[in-house]
């Protein structure tokens, strides 16, 4: 057994490794490793567990892997693999587990592999380059749980064995180039729970086996499927699916927005003439009537609620200021949750779901709101993550007295936002307890998973601009959603425009004391401006102290307060409610048995390591700014240190 897992080891694997020949576990995750996997590695052939990923390993991955006939779970994710992924891996007839995810190995799907049905806890191959079509070997798989296929470039239609999966629990295929319709067969997939094929290029009706299945949330975005959309089953909530992007799309229940379906009588049931002039005789008042009590009460309801409906585009906006305005009881102030920039927050209850509800009702009358309702609804209505708060939907349309009228609706979060946390009022003070230190660590991931997703895995980088503690909602499992994207920019590659030519007139301002330095010399918007805000909530999320606290002046900040800190002691800058916390830990003996003496000073070293990511974060100079994806790969590593010598109860 080897483990030197999530530390700063970098320099290449030597070739000796191979001599490492009764070694059954290795991991080297989380560390900085580079070069090429030396051949020898197949020399290991007792190897059961490898754990190579999160480094930057690159080449090509060793044919001689297929030698390690006993491995369980082969892990090589998040390197910069090439080339294609060996079929020597079909020898690996015990393999569980094969991630070999967010490289850049290209070519087909060799189908040895998806022949590999001793596969039972997930296949992960997404986020490459691979092309070409599933193999029909997929139906193999019979005993696995989850496949992941997205982010590459695959194409033709999914093969109708994959309906033989049958113990398959989560299928992500979404962004690559499939076609046609979804097999029938897959009805025989009982156990699946999620299903993701958007951004392809899926056709024909949405399967109806669909509504049979056990489905708690299935996407089927952006393809070009036609016809009417089931009503039952998963069908039956607008949040569990989403179906946006599909222009052919009729019918379905009514949260989908989507326009009525029409169909054309057939020739052969038209009734004959003798028929219609007797049914026309006994039923011209009672018809006659009924239309024109029809057509009268639908002119009605268009008239009296013109003022008040919302525009609607590709079945976004549906809500009306009436349902808004009933929802938070007349905007009241006992409702209202916060203010900020553009407007105001307010708790609600809607009619339609029954739900409870944040509404951003906008400030028209500010300038720059109009557009960052735009720009908030342009990045939410395409991107969809965890740690991303979920908008449900938006409304765009008049008040009562003619004002332009402009709201976003999103999932509440009964814990509020972060700053509520880190900086409570008297009242709040009393009422909540304090955040622990494995809290922020897990809130800190949350963030960095939020903008990792951001940056790197969307089809283009979006930038946030405005990230901060209020803009860190926590539900009720105190998990980190982050929201408000008023100010988000999407960056296609090779265009990153400048300041001055933002097509909104907001500008990229941010917050005082978390905007990027550059961003005040007109430099362009990028992600390491997200970064740099990234690493001031860090920093205050582990002293305690706003950026713009009195004490920072004569040059002094939370950035150079922290560094010169940790070069003393690093107590010194941790806020006292952590430092109390650890100490409590202490005294009730919740510190594992094993790691009772040295306790203090590992989760010492935890506390650094926060503080070291926030201040490598934070530095002025953009260039000297680790990579998100960095910072998250150090904080999951320190998590499980830190999990090592905590004993949650």
């Amino acid at each position: 057994m080897f483990g030197l897992a999530y530390n700063y080891i970098s320099g290449t694997l030597p070739s000796g490794i191979g001599n490492l020949i009764n070694l059954e576990l290795f991991e080297m995750q989380g560390n900085n490793i580079s070069g090429n996997i030396p051949f020898e590695i197949g020399n290991l052939n007792k190897m059961k567990y490898l754990d190579l990923g999160y480094n930057e390993l690159s080449g090509q991955i060793p044919e001689s892997f297929g030698n390690l006939r006993l491995l369980i779970k082969l892990y090589l994710d998040s390197n910069n693999f090439r080339g294609s992924i060996p079929s020597s891996l079909k020898n690996c007839q015990i393999l569980l587990l094969l991630n070999l995810s967010t490289n850049n190995l290209s070519g087909y799907i060799p189908p040895e592999i998806m022949g590999l049905s001793s596969l039972s806890i997930y296949l992960d191959l997404s986020r490459n380059s691979l092309i070409g079509s599933l193999p029909e070997e997929v139906g193999k798989l019979q005993n696995l749980g989850e496949l992941r296929l997205n982010g590459n470039r695959l194409s033709q239609q999914i093969p109708s064995s994959i309906g033989s999966c049958i113990s398959m629990e989560h299928l992500y295929v979404q962004d690559n180039f499939f076609e046609g319709p979804l097999p029938s067969i897959m009805s025989s997939m009982r156990g699946l729970q999620v299903l993701n094929v958007s951004n392809n290029q899926l056709s024909g009706q949405i399967p109806k086996f669909l509504e049979s299945l056990n489905l708690t949330n299935l996407s089927l975005s952006y393809n070009d499927f036609e016809g009417a959309l089931p009503t039952g089953g998963v069908f039956r909530s607008a949040i569990s699916t989403s179906v946006v992007g599909n222009k052919k799309l009729c019918g379905g229940l009514p949260d989908f927005q989507l326009p009525k379906c029409y169909y054309k009588e057939s020739k052969w049931t038209r009734i004959s003439g003798i028929a219609k002039i007797l049914i026309s005789t006994i039923s011209a008042l009672v018809g006659v009537a009924c239309i024109l009590s029809l057509l009268y009460f639908f002119w009605f309801r268009q008239n009296k609620n013109a003022s008040a409906s919302s525009s609607s585009e590709d079945g976004f906006l549906h809500v009306s200021y009436h349902n808004l305005l009933k929802a938070t009881g007349g905007f009241s102030s006992t409702n209202l949750l916060g203010m900020g920039n553009f407007g105001s927050v307010y708790r609600g209850l809607l009619d339609q779901t029954q739900s409870v509800v944040a509404i951003k009702i906008l400030d028209l009358t500010c300038e720059g709101a109009p557009k960052s309702f735009i720009a908030e609804c342009e990045v939410l209505r395409r991107i969809r993550h965890r740690n991303l708060v979920k908008v449900l939907t938006a409304c765009s349309g008049f008040d009562f007295n003619g004002n332009d009228f402009k709201a976003l609706v999103y999932e509440f979060m009964s814990n509020g936002n972060l700053d509520e946390w880190l900086h409570p009022i008297a009242s709040q003070y009393m009422e909540r307890k304090k955040l622990s230190l494995l809290e922020r660590v897990n809130i800190a991931i949350d963030v960095a998973c939020a903008l990792d997703y951001l940056h790197h895995h969307y089809e283009m980088p979006i930038v946030h601009c405005d990230l901060k503690p209020s803009n860190v909602l926590l539900d009720d499992e105190m998990n980190g959603h982050v929201g408000d994207f008023g100010l988000a920019r999407f960056l296609p590659e090779a265009t990153h425009k400048l300041l001055v030519d933002q097509s909104s007139s907001v500008g990229v301002k941010g917050s005082f004391g978390y905007v990027a330095p550059e961003y005040g010399t007109g430099s362009a918007v990028s992600t390491q401006g997200d970064v740099y805000s990234f690493g001031v909530l860090v920093l205050e999320m582990f002293t305690g102290k706003r950026p713009i606290d009195d004490m920072f002046e004569d040059g002094l900040d939370l950035h150079r307060f922290t560094k010169a800190a940790l070069a003393d002691r690093v107590e010194k800058a941790i806020d006292p409610i952590l430092l109390q916390e650890i100490e409590e830990l202490e005294k009730r003996r919740i510190i594992a048995p094993e790691g009772k003496n040295k306790s203090w000073c590992s989760i010492k070293d935890c506390l650094v390591l926060m503080i070291e990511i926030g201040i490598t974060c934070s530095f002025e100079s953009s260039k000297e700014r680790m990579d998100i994806y960095d910072a998250l790969t150090k904080l999951q590593g320190m998590r499980k240190k830190l999990l090592e010598f905590i004993v949650t109860v």
